[in-house]
């Protein structure tokens, strides 16, 4: 082919470029083609051509996407205009490192000069983590909880920002997200115009992720898992000619088979085990069967049934309480659960038959609280076999003050059982999971309200961004195991 042809077409098709990119930063390696690496290029270019701003892509490792994001897109852009600044983001510095030593290197490439004879690097600022074009533009890279070197940036680039060892840690989801928006969401130059880009395999549902689809409204997200979930169609663009394409993929097939086949998925799954699979491979962080607690062990009564069941076979109605110590948009929320324990043929059996969520503070609570007692102690007619099971902790140790103080509206002192759990919550989940397997413990049938959202919480409870019905729920059964 024609030089003058080839090199129009690499600085017109951003794939090209990127094919390119590949065989100078792994020359051992075979590039192999897939419909995949069209779909993220394309999207890419629809940021590049101002149709968002804002893109989020999650799929597994080792599917070109540092490459494509890292190290071939912040070349094109300097390449198109050499006056612009790129911020690239990775866990650590030396991944940052690896990323900036590779876009270096094809930017002082001699197919790269000739490509864009208008960029050239600054002969006296070629720093790894800070290199600048002549022009004044340039990429800079830090690591999470990093800074940027006193320059603002137009493209903000994020590559897998994570570990997945540091997924489960609170405190280092809480760092990432709250360094996203305290420093490097600040270095954008305009935060009108500037574009962010977030690639990354998912790992929690509050991963970095999760937290800017929560709090941002703005980012698409392009999810590509390695095995479809459901029919998948996708449009390109051939900005050669003015064309589209269309790509489909069917629920079941894999993302690139040639490079890992059913074979190799299925080795990766079960080296990983099924909760990192799920997250890491499928970008879905609750796995579709449950984590601890299987869909399947799930065992049900209908509202009739329970409202049914001889009130003189009543041991106890408990109303187990986990509550929060702030109110604010990230924070968990106060939860209760209400259990109705029986003695059925010589057998326990425990209905959980209401959920109460919501996020008040003291004074509102303490409302919530009361209100909830004299239903079930007067209005259903629990009388004194009712019990409150509040957590001894933060607000709970205060609900527990007041209310032990107090009498309810009919002069009676409140029943309030102070609760101190001895494991974590994935342990106390654990050791009730069997009530739940052998039917001991049961759940409603009918459509309630609070149903949905309590399920789902259930199952995806190691990766649920909030815990606190399901805290409520094992805290009242390990309770009541101690009554038996």
């Amino acid at each position: 082919m024609d030089k003058n042809i080839f090199n129009a077409i690499l600085r017109t098709d951003f794939k090209s470029f990127v094919i390119k990119v590949f065989n100078e930063v792994s020359p051992g390696s075979t590039y192999m083609d897939n419909w995949h690496i069209d779909v993220i290029c394309d999207a890419v270019m629809n940021m590049y051509d101002g149709e968002n701003r804002r893109l989020i892509i999650n799929m597994p490792p080792r599917y070109m996407k540092s490459i494509i994001c890292s190290v071939a897109l912040p070349a094109w852009l300097l390449g198109h205009n050499p006056k612009i600044n790129v911020g690239c983001v990775s866990y650590n510095d030396e991944l940052a490192a690896k990323f900036a030593n590779n876009c270096r290197d094809v930017m002082q490439s001699d197919w790269y000069r000739d490509l864009f004879p208008m960029t050239r690097l600054h002969p006296s600022r070629q720093a790894i983590n800070d290199f600048e074009t002549t022009q004044g533009g340039g990429r800079m890279s830090t690591s999470i909880g990093g800074t940027f070197t006193g320059r603002g940036v137009d493209w903000l680039i994020i590559d897998d920002p994570q570990k997945a060892a540091d997924a489960n840690s609170e405190a280092s989801r809480t760092k990432l997200n709250d360094w996203f928006g305290t420093t490097a969401y600040s270095r954008l130059n305009d935060k009108a115009t500037g574009k962010i880009l977030l690639v990354m395999q998912r790992l929690h549902q509050d991963d970095l992720t999760g937290h800017l689809l929560d709090t941002n409204a703005g980012f698409k997200v392009i999810k590509l898992p390695v095995i479809a979930t459901e029919d998948e169609t996708w449009i390109i663009k051939n900005r050669i000619f003015g064309t589209t394409q269309t790509i489909t993929r069917q629920q079941g097939e894999l993302l690139h088979p040639a490079r890992e086949n059913v074979q190799i998925v299925a080795e990766i799954k079960e080296s990983m085990g099924e909760y990192a699979f799920v997250a890491q491979y499928q970008q879905d962080p609750c796995p579709p069967d449950g984590g601890i607690v299987k869909e399947s062990w799930l065992h049900y009564y209908t509202m009739t049934q329970a409202e049914g069941i001889d009130p003189g076979m009543y041991r106890r109605i408990f109303l187990s309480w986990d509550t929060a110590n702030k109110t604010g948009e990230q924070n968990a929320y106060s939860a209760c659960c209400v259990i109705l324990m029986t003695r059925e043929n010589d057998k326990y059996k425990y209905y959980l038959v209401d959920v109460v969520r919501g996020k008040w503070e003291m004074p509102d609570l303490i409302k919530q609280v009361q209100a909830l007692y004299h239903k079930w102690r007067y209005e259903k007619g629990g009388g004194g076999l009712v019990k409150l099971l509040i957590e001894d902790k933060a607000s709970g140790t205060q609900l527990i003050q007041m209310l032990s103080a107090q009498r309810d509206e009919h002069g009676y002192k409140y029943a309030v059982e102070s609760i101190k759990p001895e494991t974590d919550k994935v342990s106390r989940l654990m050791g009730v999971s069997a009530y739940i397997e052998n039917s001991t413990l049961l759940f409603p049938h009918d459509k309630t309200p609070w149903w949905a959202a309590f399920k789902k919480e259930l199952l995806d409870f190691l990766n649920a961004k909030h815990k606190d019905q399901v805290d409520a729920l094992t805290q009242c059964i390990i309770y009541a195991h101690t009554l038996i």
